[in-house]
């Protein structure tokens, strides 16, 4: 018996160690408009306008990287970014994080945003928003969430990336 039990008991403790979700594997969430035409859409910008509200602490650095992590996936899927004109679609994000994800007093380099050790605590869970909305109206044509996104410090960019990537694995939804 005890030899049977062993290598079960291994096979147990190697299963729950897998179990462990990666941002890639991470639920989201999506609503979207059943009457628009998304596969028409070829050009968008981004949305000038925060998406966010009320007391949410703001780390810019984050946000400049999930808005290259945006761009980066949506022109590898064939979308053109414009600057000028009307484009066929806006782009809103919002990056929030909860948690112990107070900086240290003194971050490295003097700045506002934090660092590779600028964190005291655990590491900080995020929630990513993505809206893709009307350019005239700005109604909510589409919007995927994902939550539980680990900030590793080292290499933040990264966790971004895979959590836009999976977000947008969702955009643009298919309908019948």
């Amino acid at each position: 018996m005890a030899k049977i039990s062993a290598p079960l008991t291994i096979t147990a403790v190697l299963v729950l160690l897998g179990c462990g979700s990666t941002t890639a594997e991470l639920p989201v969430r999506t609503e979207y408009s059943k009457t628009t035409q998304f596969h028409e859409w070829k050009t968008f910008r981004f949305s000038s306008e925060p998406t966010g509200g009320g007391d949410v602490t703001r780390y810019p650095r984050y946000e400049k990287m999930a808005q290259q992590a945006l761009l980066d996936e949506l022109t590898a899927r064939g979308y053109t970014r414009i600057e000028d004109g009307t484009p066929d679609f806006r782009v809103a994000f919002d990056l929030r994080f909860r948690g112990d994800t107070t900086p240290q007093m003194t971050p490295e380099g003097g700045g506002a945003d934090p660092s590779a050790r600028s964190f005291a605590g655990p590491t900080p869970s995020g929630t990513l928003t993505v809206k893709m909305l009307d350019p005239l109206t700005s109604q909510i044509l589409w919007s995927g969430a994902i939550t539980e996104i680990k900030m590793k410090a080292i290499e933040p960019q990264k966790e971004l990336r895979k959590a836009v990537w999976r977000v947008l694995v969702e955009f643009p939804p298919i309908t019948g």
